[in-house]
């Protein structure tokens, strides 16, 4: 059988020595368009068979248009490429004709390569070309604003001579005739000749006033170069560093190509994702719960993130060495001791709620159905859903849940559990909720969930005429037949790691497939799973059950040398006796019961300041002149902010009495594995350094200096731009490249090797000897 294009060549005239034929002329489209080819001829042969060759020519020239070839876009994603495929043929079949099914895919097509492209990064490639990518973003930022740092000095040195250019005056409409308007502007424009030296001692200029402009300062600098940033940003789709941080800390971070790395792998990871879910390959008969793509992605991330982890070590001050892999194993990173804490919190806060007689509910919440991308039953196409993604479901699910706090708030009610979020087969993220309250509370607290989780479409909640609980469902908990904990323990068991309670989930897929790819879909979504409402920080649990029985002796010394108050080192005492022993219902209690506001905790984290105590302290930068004075005392993270870290715990015993207590008792240094330099820690006996909040040193004179105002740097930066659109700044530019360009062929000139002579000598050529 003829395929459509060979059966398209018998329409229309021959083609002469001046012109071409029909054949070639549609020959043009169908080469233009390789992949729709087969498509077009087999439309063009039903129109020309119904109305003529005419008019079959006219219907490709007129569909042909708007089409794109997919062919070139598809090779740019390699790894998804089969899934774009297969979604683009889907969407071909889904028209109701042929064309529109074509215009629909090409449209498609066309959208997910502009989202798929963040900035130039494909977002499909491999994290090495991300990395790169990240540190050329970092490194063009930290260029520009080491230009602009070095035009400091020049435009200050060109402001004192005069030659800086001045603002010019704008023109402001008033109820003047035209040609008086424009006499007042010129004679502005004469003015504002030179706003930066003194006037000239000459009679006519002496009603002018005359007004002193600071000199550019690195604020100015900083905030052009914020703003460029910003504008990069803006360009790849990432939200930039909050205003409210302090410049110098806002630039550190845009040109800082671990921030981009992170930036970018989040932004790549959720577009990939989304466009795959479009792409129905997100789905319980295809990669449940996130896409295979995703899933490989975040494996190699693991990998690359423990191989790292076993080539650094940490040694404390008792010569104790670890690898960091072996301490992530110890702590939390381990999801049998995450499980294992889940547990322990629920269960005993299970048997506190039952001495108190509250009453135990289990509520699960869900999303309206455009926030579903598949139909659960059948696995097909949603066509109610609007395109939104998981973290956008998430957002809307915690919307409603701060409308029911607010609500119970000003009634009064109080209530307390767990939040587990788990995602549906296609990835869109439902909620279930154990909670416990007042006996008194339970018919409220019910309605009032029920009425905001089913307040947004509520014509799909009807099925047959009766009303489902596809939205909201509302359990109490059975003591006959199983605990609260029996509850939860396969929702947490399956969000973790999949093992000890559960073999297979719901869709009969094994819990050894599924809880990796679960645990991917939380990642690339960035949603926390486990959430406890109403009951006391878990950070003092935690912090506490550090001083197990080995530190009594150091806990001894501690309270001798710091003198606690009796009330507070006595309730201490009984909240570490509780910790240590795994008792979670006894630290509630001693905590102040569920639904205590932490403010009313008798003990909380002790957080301060960190200080820099290291010998080398730089209180002078070399490279922009600021001088740090005190401030060098203050230790400073990555991006130039203040370091908040946990020292223990602050304990009050009554209103007013409140002792510290040290918890942190080991000090770690990380270093490459093997590399056996000295640790530089204190010896054993040894008098720490004081921690103290103020320097004790007599203060010398006060030589900070001081940011201009806000409208003071506004002005000062429209300055500066403008001095950087002048032709003096272009043409000082230019020239500045032309002499990096011609130093760069100078170069090479001079360690060129010299050509060779044709009176030289050629050394003689020896074969290798055979065997």
């Amino acid at each position: 059988m003829l395929s459509a294009i060979e059966q398209s060549r018998d329409y229309g005239a021959p083609g002469t020595r001046n012109s071409m034929g029909c054949a070639e002329w549609r020959q043009q489209y169908f080469d233009q368009f390789p992949t729709w080819a087969e498509q077009l001829a087999a439309g063009f042969v039903y129109v020309a068979k119904q109305h003529g060759n005419a008019a079959g020519n006219r219907w490709l020239r007129r569909n042909a248009q708007g089409l794109v070839e997919p062919s070139f876009i598809l090779g740019r994603f390699l790894p998804i490429r089969a899934a774009l495929t297969r979604a683009m043929n889907a969407l071909v079949n889904r028209g109701s004709t042929t064309i529109e099914g074509l215009h629909a895919a090409s449209e498609w097509i066309v959208s997910i390569e502009k989202r798929l492209v963040i900035g130039s990064l494909n977002a499909t490639h491999d994290d090495d070309a991300l990395v790169n990518y990240a540190q050329a973003q970092a490194a063009a930022i930290d260029k520009n604003a080491s230009i602009l740092i070095g035009d400091i000095a020049k435009a200050n040195r060109l402001q004192r001579l005069g030659i800086f250019p001045p603002a010019k005056p704008k023109m402001v409409a008033t109820s003047k005739p035209l040609y008086e308007q424009f006499r007042a502007y010129q004679d502005a424009c004469a003015r504002a000749r030179n706003q930066f030296t003194p006037p000239p001692f000459i009679g006519n200029f002496r009603f002018q006033q005359w007004h002193y402009l600071r000199p550019l300062c690195l604020s100015v600098v900083r905030a052009s170069a914020i703003e460029q940033g910003r504008h990069r940003c803006a360009l790849h789709g990432i939200a930039p560093p909050s205003d409210k941080l302090p410049a110098k800390t806002q630039l550190a971070r845009l040109s800082c190509s671990l921030w981009w790395r992170r930036k970018l792998r989040r932004q790549c990871g959720r577009t990939v994702e989304q466009v795959m879910r479009e792409a129905h390959r997100v789905h319980k008969q295809a990669g449940i719960y996130c896409s295979d793509f995703t899933v490989e992605r975040r494996r190699s991330q693991r990998l690359r993130n423990n191989a790292l982890l076993e080539t650094l070590e940490a040694i404390n001050q008792e010569g104790q060495t670890y690898t960091l892999a072996e301490l992530a194993e110890l702590g939390l990173a381990n999801p049998d001791h995450r499980r294992a804490e889940l547990m322990l919190r629920i269960r005993d806060t299970e048997a506190e709620a039952r001495r108190l007689g509250h009453k135990g509910m289990f509520y699960t919440m869900t999303t309206p159905s455009k926030w579903h991308a598949v139909i659960a039953n059948n696995c097909a196409r949603n066509r109610k859903y609007e395109g939104a993604t998981p973290r956008e479901a998430q957002q809307y699910l915690q919307g409603l849940w701060a409308k029911i706090r607010a609500k119970l708030a000003r009634d009064d009610i109080g209530v307390y559990g767990i939040r587990v979020v788990e995602p549906h087969h296609d990835g869109t993220p439902h909620w279930h909720l154990l909670l416990w309250m007042k006996p008194e509370d339970e018919t409220t607290v019910t309605e009032t969930m029920r009425e905001y989780a089913e307040e947004s479409q509520q014509e799909e909640l009807f099925s047959r005429g009766r009303k489902t609980t596809a939205r909201f469902d509302a359990k109490r908990i059975d003591y006959s037949k199983g605990t609260a904990a029996g509850y939860v323990a396969k929702y947490i068991s399956k969000n973790i790691n999949g093992e000890q309670f559960m073999d297979a989930d719901k869709y009969d897929h094994s819990m050894t497939d599924s809880a990796p790819r679960i645990e991917a879909w939380a990642s690339v979504w960035g949603i926390r799973q486990f959430q406890f409402l109403g009951l006391p920080s878990v950070t003092v649990w935690r912090e506490v059950r550090r001083l197990t029985e080995k530190q009594d002796a150091m806990l001894k010394d501690w309270e001798a040398a710091t003198r606690p108050y009796p009330c507070a080192a006595m309730r201490f005492a009984q909240i570490r006796k509780a910790a240590n022993a795994g008792q979670w219902d006894q630290f509630l209690r001693l905590m102040g019961g569920p639904m205590t506001k932490r403010k009313d905790q008798p003990v909380k984290p002790w957080i301060e300041t960190k200080m820099n105590m290291g010998e080398h302290i730089e209180t002078f930068s070399h490279a922009t002149g600021e001088y740090y004075g005190s401030e060098a005392m203050v230790a400073k993270g990555r991006y130039g902010e203040e370091q908040k870290v946990t020292f223990g715990l602050v304990a009050t015993g009554r209103p007013g009495f409140s002792s510290e207590y040290m918890t942190r008792v080991y000090k770690w240094q990380v270093r490459a594995k093997g590399a056996g330099l000295g640790v530089d820690f204190q010896a054993v006996g040894e008098a720490e350094s004081p921690w103290t909040r103020v320097t004790n040193c007599t203060q010398g004179p006060d030589i900070q200096p001081r940011e201009p105002s806000p409208a003071e740097l506004k002005a000062q930066l429209e300055r500066f731009k403008a001095w950087q659109s002048s032709d003096f700044y272009k043409a000082d530019r230019e020239a500045e490249y032309q002499d990096a360009i011609a130093a760069r062929k100078a170069a090479r000139k001079l360690f060129a090797p010299a050509p060779p002579s044709p009176y030289s000598e050629q050394e003689e050529y020896f074969p290798p000897e055979p065997c």
